[in-house]
């Protein structure tokens, strides 16, 4: 392998051209952005059960 077939530098992802390895990389942070969203959510959602189940505010 060449360095030029495992670079993943900013410019291009493998054979595509730059168009379509930018729409890769959004679409890439687009699924970061909700997957961090989910797991936000999913933090303050068993934060709540546990402070009720524990009684402190409910």
């Amino acid at each position: 392998m060449s360095e030029q077939d495992i670079d993943m530098g900013p410019r291009k992802v493998g054979d595509l051209s730059l168009e379509e390895s930018r729409a890769v990389r959004a679409r890439q942070a687009g699924r970061a952005r909700a997957m961090a969203l989910v797991l936000f959510g999913l933090c303050i959602l068993f934060f709540a059960i546990t402070i009720v189940k524990i009684g402190v505010w409910g």
